[in-house]
């Protein structure tokens, strides 16, 4: 006769702050496979989980640090982040999602979207030295205006500056025709990335 699952669980404990368990009771994503569970003396708490769902969790209550490539050379990849199927979600609920480098690149072989209620490029002091467009076509959308503040000239080098108008208002001066056309782009966020993670109760 087969133990059950009751049965077959196994809890290794190591003192009165870290535990391993084995074959756990079923939770949001299934049954624990395993987890690693410590506890401060404070209440901290570090967990690492196996679901039976095949979901994998770590859930640290304050801060999660991870360091590498202390003995790498300069050019090395230090840390590496893949998914091989599937999309990959960093969300922060209340906070900034903040990227620091020498040299960033964001390459996408399709689509870059950035979007939000107030969008900046450049840094805000206006300590940046230069910006640059590149493409074939080039479109500035505004559903109310358009403004280029504190410029001494708009310089055009051959062809016209074109900003096209859904109401057909248009005025042109100097080869440069100027309208506006407004667009709503619907996000593209998914609801669980705000929800507190695949592995928690979604209210």
């Amino acid at each position: 006769m087969s133990k059950s699952k009751s049965e077959s669980r196994v809890l290794d404990v190591f003192g009165p702050n870290f535990l391993i368990e084995t074959n756990g009771p079923v939770g949001v994503a299934g049954p624990v496979t395993y987890q690693m569970y410590a506890v401060t003396d404070k209440g901290a708490k570090w967990q690492q989980a196996l679901h039976g769902s095949g979901l994998a969790t770590m859930e640290a209550d304050h801060t999660l640090e991870i360091q590498t490539g202390f003995k790498n050379k300069e050019g090395q990849i230090s840390y590496m982040l893949m998914a091989h199927n599937g999309d990959l979600a960093m969300t922060t609920e209340n906070g900034w999602v903040r990227i620091h480098g020498q040299n960033i690149v964001l390459d996408a072989s399709n689509e870059i979207l950035l979007q939000g209620a107030k969008v900046t490029l450049g840094n805000a002091d206006g300590s940046s030295q230069t910006m640059e467009l590149i493409a074939n076509k080039i479109e500035l959308k505004g559903k109310e205006e358009v403004v280029v503040r504190q410029s001494n000239r708009i310089t055009r080098q051959g062809g016209k500056i074109i900003l096209k108008s859904a109401h057909g208002n248009r005025f042109s001066m100097a080869g440069v025709q100027a309208a506006f056309i407004p667009r709503f782009t619907a996000s593209r966020l998914r609801p669980i990335e705000f929800r507190g993670g695949m592995g928690r109760d979604v209210i």
